[in-house]
Formats: C-alpha cells, sequence, structure tokens
C-alpha cells in the first residue's frame, strides 16, 4: 500500500498510537521541531513560508483558548513583521520561523465576538476600540494605522450606511465601559462623529476621511486608477498630431462621423442614411425621437467650433461645462435628468461605478490631477478615462467622455478622434485594462492610434464616405478588421 505524504506541519499526538507513529517518524529524522507543540516535515529552507501561510491552522489547533484580536481580527493576516496578535491571560511572545504569536493579556471573549476555526476572534466593534490603544510596544506595533481604521470606517459608511455605523458606535460604547477603555471609545466617537458631519476633528488623519467630513468623499478605487493614469501619462512619449484640415467643411463633416459613432458605439443604432437625414435634414423618426435626438445633441456640441474650444480652467469651471453640456446631450430623455449627476448606483455588467455620494468628491480629486498635467493629449486622454470611470450621470457618460476629450484637443489645434464601430473592442478591452486590472499602457496606446486613424480629410463627404466604409469602420469588430 502507498505510504501518503506526510503534512508539512504536525501537532501534538492525542492517542498512545500517533504518539508512538510521531517518535518513529523522529527517530527517522523525517519531521523536526520548529517551536513549542509544533513540528515540520519540509525542507528547513520552505518552513517560514509555511508556517506563516499555515498561522490559521497553528493558533487553531495550540491556542483555542486566546482570542484573535487587534489588527489581526480586522487583517486575518500575518502583519508585515510576520505577528498574529492574540488577547490570552498572560502576555507572552512565542515564535515560530517566519511567524510570531504575541499574546497580550487582556479581557476574555465576548458573547458577541466571532467564531473563527477552534478559537474566537473580537467583533468588530471591540476590534476597532483595541486598534485605537496605545500603539507601539517595543518596536512592535499590534494595531493598525490610524489612517488605516479611519478608511474602514468611511467604507462601512460608503457601502452600509449611517444605521450600520451608528449600530457598531453603540456597541463600541457598551463594551469600552465594560472594559473601561473610555479613551479608546472617545477616539472611536470622534471619528465617527467627523465622518458623519456631526462632530469636528482635526485629529483625522486619512485624506479619504478628512473628504468626507468636509463634505467631499471620494471612491479611494477610483482615485488609485487615476493616480496610475496620472503617472503614466506624466512621463509617456506623447505625439503633438496637428489637425492640418482646418475648413468649415472639413469640421462639420467629421463632427457629424464623431457623434454618429460616438453614439453607435453605446447601442444607439442608426445606418449612416438614416443619421444623414437626422442631421443634415433634421428628419426625426417618429418611431425613434429620443435616439435621434440622442445624435443630434451630440452633433451640436462638436460641430459648434467656440464651444469646442472650451476647456475648464477651475473645478468649478469643469462642473458647470459637464452639466452645461449634458443637458445639450440629453434634453430628450428627461427620466435620466439632464445636466443632474446620478442619484442611484450605475454599473455596466459586473462594473460598478462610483457612488452618488462620491461623484463631486472623485471629480474634485481628479481635476486635480487633470490640472497638473501638459496640456493637448495627456490632459485629453486623463478627462476621458475621469468621466467613464466616474459614471456621473445617470445617461450618456461614453459621448461625455468623448465630447470632453475631443474639445480638449480641439482647443489646441490637435486632430480630434473618433471611435469607429469597428475599433469598438480594442476600446473596450483597453479601458478595461484600466479600470480592472490598473494597467494603464494598453489605454493610452489605443487613443495615439485612434488620433492617427482620425486624422483624415473631412472636406469633401462622398469622399471620406467612401473611404471610412472602405477601411471597414462601419463593420462589427468580430467580423472585420480596421484597415489603416
Amino acid at each position: 500500500m502507498k505510504q501518503l505524504p506526510l503534512p508539512p506541519l504536525l501537532f501534538p499526538a492525542k492517542t498512545s498510537a500517533d504518539r508512538a507513529w510521531m517518535t518513529q517518524l523522529k527517530k527517522k529524522g523525517l519531521i523536526y521541531s520548529i517551536g513549542p507543540r509544533l513540528y515540520a516535515s519540509v525542507e528547513r529552507s520552505q518552513i517560514s513560508n509555511i508556517a506563516r501561510s499555515q498561522w490559521s491552522n497553528i493558533i487553531s489547533n495550540l491556542f483555542q483558548k486566546a482570542l484573535l484580536s487587534h489588527r489581526s481580527a480586522l487583517e486575518y493576516r500575518p502583519s508585515p513583521k510576520g505577528e498574529i496578535i492574540l488577547t490570552s491571560n498572560t502576555n507572552r511572545k512565542i515564535v515560530y520561523p517566519g511567524l510570531t504569536l504575541k499574546f497580550i493579556r487582556g479581557p476574555t471573549a465576548l458573547e458577541d465576538d466571532l467564531q473563527f476555526l477552534n478559537l474566537k476572534a473580537s467583533s468588530l466593534p471591540r476590534a476597532l476600540l483595541e486598534n485605537l490603544s496605545r500603539s507601539q510596544a517595543r518596536g512592535t506595533s499590534k494595531v493598525l494605522p490610524l489612517e488605516e481604521i479611519e478608511k474602514r470606517l468611511e467604507q462601512i459608511l460608503h457601502l452600509k450606511g449611517e444605521k450600520t455605523l451608528n449600530t457598531l458606535r453603540d456597541r463600541a460604547s457598551e463594551i469600552s465601559k465594560k472594559f473601561e477603555w473610555k479613551r479608546e471609545f472617545k477616539k472611536l466617537n470622534e471619528i465617527i462623529g467627523a465622518l458623519l458631519g456631526t462632530k469636528r476633528s482635526k485629529k483625522i488623519k486619512s485624506t479619504q476621511s478628512i473628504a468626507r467630513a468636509t463634505g467631499y468623499p471620494y471612491d479611494t478605487q477610483c482615485f488609485e486608477r487615476l493616480e496610475i493614469l496620472f503617472g503614466e501619462l506624466r512621463h509617456y512619449p506623447l505625439p503633438e498630431i496637428k489637425d492640418q484640415f482646418t475648413g468649415k467643411n472639413h469640421f462639420v463633416n467629421k463632427a457629424f462621423f464623431e457623434a454618429y459613432f460616438s453614439n453607435y458605439i453605446e447601442g444607439t443604432v442608426f445606418e449612416i442614411e438614416e443619421a444623414e437625414d437626422i442631421i443634415f435634414n433634421k428628419k426625426i423618426p417618429p418611431e425613434r425621437p429620443k435616439d435621434a435626438h440622442d445624435i443630434l445633441g451630440t452633433f451640436s456640441i462638436v460641430s459648434d467650433p467656440n464651444e469646442m474650444k472650451i476647456t475648464p480652467k477651475h473645478f468649478e469651471d469643469f462642473e458647470t461645462l459637464l452639466k452645461k453640456r449634458h443637458v445639450i446631450l440629453i434634453k430628450a430623455r428627461t427620466e435620466t435628468l439632464p445636466g443632474k449627476f446620478k442619484l442611484k448606483p450605475n454599473r455596466a455588467g459586473n462594473t460598478h461605478f462610483v457612488h452618488p455620494d462620491y461623484v463631486v468628491g472623485t471629480l474634485k480629486k481628479g481635476f486635480d490631477f487633470y490640472h497638473s498635467l501638459p496640456l493637448g493629449l495627456a490632459r485629453a486622454q486623463f478627462m476621458q478615462f475621469l468621466i467613464t470611470d466616474i459614471h456621473p450621470f445617470t445617461d450618456g457618460n461614453g459621448r461625455m467622455a468623448r465630447i470632453m476629450m475631443n474639445a480638449e484637443l480641439h482647443a489646441q489645434g490637435l486632430s480630434t478622434l473618433i471611435i469607429p464601430t469597428v475599433y469598438r473592442e480594442d476600446y473596450l478591452l483597453a479601458q478595461r485594462a484600466l479600470s480592472r486590472r490598473n494597467r494603464a499602457t494598453p489605454s493610452i496606446e489605443m487613443l495615439i492610434k485612434a488620433q492617427k486613424f482620425s486624422q483624415l480629410d473631412f472636406s469633401h463627404y462622398p469622399k471620406i464616405l467612401k473611404y471610412l466604409k472602405k477601411h471597414n469602420w462601419f463593420e462589427e469588430p468580430e467580423e472585420a478588421k480596421l484597415l489603416i
């Protein structure tokens, strides 16, 4: 019979048969002690990683009367120094290769503390109070940084609302009275009060909590993506593609195709001849008046050379400009609140966009990045992603993103860009690389390519229409490739 491999870690035997078996393993050199009541069967070079990765298995088997507490009850993983914090009836430290168990004398588990494998873990209210206690002990932090506590509380408020945060505070108050943790609760109450706007505090540290307390909370995950894109755009060698064609016909015809494709990519599908009738002849199909006005609204903005030269200098200008253009864009769809930021969360598939409460604050943070970028393509690309990732409106966000992007280009005399139907998947996949995987380069390169292939002379309508058809601009991406 084939012998099963030994587990990497072995715990003290509970029966006489197991004890005899482990004695034989030790004599044969198949297992060795790595610390109190713990044996290993793997190479010594591997043991640090294994002990750290199996921390929960170790404490569950060996220290069932302890309480997982302090930072460990919030993180559920070893600290960067490889420490797990436990509350017990005595202060002590047990060291294994790669893992240190730090026991702190403290109160036993409460009824609402959480079951974690074979032991208990501090409830969230208790863990927050523990993490607001004195933090340092001989260079070892048993608690998370204050900024991290603030971020977690702000996230609770964002995801679960004021009622949940108040319930948490009430339970923390009860625990603080039972354990005489008045100072810890005072800190917690101050942070929560600042987040809810009921108290002023100069002690909160995280930028997100400060933003919440001052009335402009922002989405930290979106902020991180904007920060990544900003960093890439600051150093990426972006081309400067001047618009060589400045005639009125060129501008109007290019605006037509921009409006057509920008709506097509969002699902407003018309044949090119139908779009021509809508835009140039003002013939609104009676069965699709709102769809027709979507194209008309887009065209009325992008075909106005004076409007497309306007870019924001201050955040207030930015917010006003966004809302003004949005009214023009979707004025026929009154149910989607033209000119007003969304009131309900929105999403596309599995992608959840910034919560309504965070729209203004995140736009404000993003505008600071935008204003620090060079004029031209860098600002244009950043503006496009800023609006796409936040989705500040109920409807029309993709079109608004491309309008604002092209305004940045037109204002600097640069060639505007169009995303044709055949290029839709390239566009969406590159955007997702940034929004889902924090990779900015695909989006930057995709828009550079789009600007290059959009640098055409649109002055003669029949000629440019023939060119676009020949180069597959109107084809579905699964049926053809863009010809350049």
